[in-house]
């Protein structure tokens, strides 16, 4: 029994350890993965952190976690998921410094690193290189599509040549990136110029101006970004004119008058429903303690530059009818009664009116209780302090009579009768205050209970 107790204390030591160590977000991690049990998993984040193989040490920590998630093949396979971290360690490494544009194979500067060296991170100059030749090809790439983003044209490339032979400039990407970026610059085009609402007859000036200084022209990519964009500047001119006076007819007319395509379904369908939102604002706002005054409001619209459509009075009606019903509720009388606050009682449904202004004297008449019952509070408070100070000096001037009276050398003496008659007088000073102190409290908490009493029926009984 003793050996079996010695061989399981460093297990049971290491648990603690690893259970400790759980609090942190990597170890966290280790855990999790050696519950999954994917040996390939944690070789590829061990190669791929820089870090040299460690089977053994994943083995042993995996152990005190699920030790059923070992396998006769798991080391192999951690082996397999190691290379693979590794070479992808590598071809990152070589993928950031390509893209950084400055044309050096930075190798030999990244085995001076701190993390390689600190993490003794065996060596790949293979996949170095291709991540670096990747990371080459993204920033020529990147290069070309701003400049044809840029509506730059495909002479620049001679440029780039030029400044980058040092760097070693790979044309096949310039030209691929300013291909993309040249169509995007079309398509920009197009977007900016539905955008502003002007009409897509200012492609032949831009055509012009793209043959005037030798740039490719890409017509069908403007026309996609123009046709995507012509959508939206109606469906935002509809929901502003909607409450700014101006509708269908109006735009209409603008529309032909610039030679502007005019989608017509898409302006219509936002213009009701911006109206649709406005008169449900309306009607929300004054069902809160406004008249039904749906009338009064359509007849007013053109001058508040709206509109009245065929959902407006079911809009309305619903929007009032939901905030009304908010609004008359014994509970809103109730409150707004103690905060000496009007309620316009006769906008709810005449059944609810009665409740609702006996509920809003009954909140007037709580609050005047609920002062009362404050400040009877803080006087029974008082008093009980004070009672307690007077008992604490009566306890003392007892104490000090039976002392005096149990002191058998004490001297019957002028001055110790003196002291005595005081000592007396004071102790009935005291239990006569006290006394009084004590009706005081007690005619205190009665109307303390009282006012409590009175403020929880009305409260109750404005639900009756």
């Amino acid at each position: 029994m003793k050996k079996i107790t010695e061989r399981r204390i460093p297990a049971m030591l290491l648990m603690l350890a690893v259970l400790a160590l759980s609090a942190c977000q990597s170890t966290m991690n280790r855990v999790n993965d050696c519950k999954t049990g994917d040996w390939q998993l944690i070789g590829k984040k061990d190669g791929g952190d820089g870090l040299v193989q460690q089977f053994e040490d994943r083995k042993r920590f995996c152990s005190f976690v699920d030790s059923d998630k070992i396998r006769e093949e798991s080391a192999i396979q951690y082996a397999q998921g190691w290379v693979l971290g590794n070479q992808q360690f590598w071809f990152q490494l070589g993928r950031v410094d390509g893209r950084t544009g400055l044309g050096v194979v930075n190798y030999q500067q990244q085995l001076k690193s701190e993390k390689v060296i600190e993490n003794k991170t065996p060596l790949n100059p293979a996949y170095y290189e291709q991540g670096w030749q990747q990371g080459n090809h993204e920033y020529w790439y990147q290069t070309g599509f701003d400049d044809g983003k840029a509506g730059k044209t495909a002479a620049e490339e001679q440029s780039r040549a030029r400044t980058g032979a040092e760097i070693g400039f790979r044309q096949a990407s310039y030209r691929q990136g300013w291909q993309d970026g040249n169509y995007k610059y079309w398509e920009n085009l197009g977007y900016q110029d539905a955008h502003d609402g002007i009409p897509d007859s200012q492609l032949s000036q831009h055509l012009q101006a793209a043959k005037e200084k030798d740039l490719l022209a890409r017509p069908e990519a403007y026309r996609i970004g123009w046709d995507r964009e012509i959508i939206e500047y109606w469906r935002q001119l509809g929901w502003t004119d909607a409450v700014s006076g101006r509708d269908v007819n109006t735009r209409r007319d603008d529309a032909k008058r610039r030679g502007l395509k005019f989608l017509e379904a898409e302006y219509r369908q936002k213009w009701e429903q911006r109206l649709i939102e406005y008169w449900t604002e309306v009607g929300a706002a004054d069902g809160f303690g406004q008249p039904f005054q749906l009338e009064q409001r359509m007849a007013s619209a053109r001058s508040n530059n709206v509109f009245v459509i065929a959902q407006t009075r079911d809009a309305y009606t619903q929007a009032w009818q939901k905030q009304n019903a908010a609004y008359c509720t014994v509970d809103n009388a109730f409150e707004w009664g103690r905060q000496s606050k009007g309620m316009a009682v006769e906008v709810c449904q005449p059944a609810m009116q009665g409740r609702l202004q006996r509920a809003l004297m009954s909140g007037r008449d709580f609050e005047q209780l609920a002062r009362r019952h404050e400040s009877t509070h803080r006087d029974l408070r008082d008093h009980e302090r004070r009672a307690r100070d007077v008992e604490r000096q009566l306890n003392q001037v007892e104490a000090e009579i039976k002392k005096n009276r149990e002191d058998k050398n004490r001297q019957n003496t002028q001055e110790n009768q003196n002291i005595d008659s005081r000592n007396e007088r004071n102790k009935n000073d005291l239990r006569d205050q006290l006394q009084s102190l004590r009706r005081r409290i007690d005619d205190l908490r009665s109307w303390e209970f009282r006012y409590q009493q009175q403020m929880d029926s009305l409260r109750r009984d404005i639900y009756l």
